[in-house]
């Protein structure tokens, strides 16, 4: 098998990133711009594709999800395309599980190896330029949906972000009505006062959401504007479970007003007390 490179920088390149076991099992020669290989058997062959494939993947892949962000959805801004690409590298990684669209988007990997499986294994000579013009386009058309994740990720992170800003301004613009308010996490939340006493009547929360309109915001009941109505100085937020979403938007709402301890610090105060 023999592979014409473009260049005889990316022939040696290709070269050195091999095993070298690999190198010597399958014979692999270096010749200019061009790399021949004779895999013994098939499964030495699946292997050189899987090398091909991460070769093809880290030289090229961040150039074409940069023209596919920005010839075909027209994201332009730096800053724009950045934040998108994080949260495609996220989902590469696989820490974006909790998206249900990630759910039907096939590996990326496998299907560029199952691309390059048919080329090595039906072709003897063929060049590099050749399979990333004729072979890859599952593999773009993959990236793609890649992509129409993220953006959809991103355009909703942007929402949310304005909806966080909007309730930090709400939190500054008026006066705290009381000094301190702690929350149990609990199904559901359970709320103290001042006194530790529990908050039961929640008809001043429910006359806060008018006001929540006039600020252009259309929300239903949670804990973050039960809290926001209240007005607390400082909140107390007694929970196992600081890094959970609704924690961080508590945090990201109200800022340095908030802190997070553990459920079994209340109870050894109340034991004191």
């Amino acid at each position: 098998m023999e592979i014409v490179f473009a260049t005889n920088q990316d022939a040696v390149a290709f070269y050195r990133n091999l095993p070298a076991l690999f190198r010597q099992e399958a014979g692999v020669l270096l010749i200019n711009d061009r790399l021949e290989v004779f895999p013994e058997t098939i499964e030495a062959g699946r292997d050189f594709g899987k090398l091909f494939a991460r070769f093809i993947i880290e030289k090229f892949e961040k150039k074409w999800l940069n023209e596919i962000i920005e010839k075909h959805y027209l994201f332009t801004d730096p800053e724009e395309k950045l934040a998108i690409l994080a949260i495609v590298a996220a989902i590469f990684a696989g820490e974006k599980n909790d998206l249900p669209a990630t759910e039907t988007l096939p590996d990326r990997r496998q299907v560029i190896i199952n691309a390059l499986d048919e080329s090595l294994l039906n072709q003897s000579t063929f060049t590099l330029e050749s399979i990333l013009r004729f072979r890859l386009t599952a593999y773009r058309d993959v990236l793609r949906r890649y992509i129409e994740v993220a953006i959809d990720e991103y355009k909703l992170e942007q929402e949310y972000q304005v909806f966080i800003d909007k309730l930090r301004r709400i939190i500054r613009s008026y006066k705290p009505l009381c000094e301190k308010i702690e929350v149990y996490d609990d199904h559901p939340f359970r709320i103290y006062d001042t006194h530790r006493r529990l908050i039961r009547n929640e008809q001043s929360v429910r006359s806060f959401y008018p006001l929540l309109k006039q600020w252009g915001i259309e929300a239903e009941p949670s804990i973050v504007l039960t809290l926001i109505a209240l007005a607390p100085r400082q909140v107390i937020v007694y929970t196992d479970r600081p890094q959970h979403s609704m924690m961080k938007t508590l945090h990201q709402v109200f800022e340095e007003r908030v802190c997070f301890v553990p459920i079994g610090f209340r109870g050894e105060q109340q034991n004191l007390s």
